[in-house]
């Protein structure tokens, strides 16, 4: 069984000519980045996870411009609740000040 950590549709816009005969600007829906889980992944394992991910944010969004947007505050800001953020992640975005 695997469990989503996070989704957040949001309304996004693929950049003229990210694709072949598309000249314009297209208005579309996007999501957050997430990860996807077993209800039984190890706490230590998920934090090591998510302070991995979080220590490579800005090289990811130097290679790829949508990668700025992947980010832990982001993420916190797209979960509706922080409940459904397992507990090693949320453990390691409190001791970075970024949930409560």
């Amino acid at each position: 069984m695997i469990a989503v950590v996070c989704l957040a549709v949001q309304t996004t816009t693929v950049p003229a000519g990210s694709f072949r005969g598309q000249d314009v600007p297209l208005t579309t829906v996007g999501s957050w980045s997430f990860i996807m889980r077993r209800p039984t992944l190890p706490e230590d394992l998920a934090y090591r996870l998510a302070r991995a991910l979080h220590w490579g944010e800005a090289a990811l969004g130097r290679r790829l411009p949508q990668g700025r947007e992947t980010t832990t505050a982001n993420t916190v800001a797209a979960t509706p609740r922080p409940d459904l953020i397992h507990p090693g992640v949320r453990r390691y975005i409190r001791e970075i000040g970024v949930l409560r």
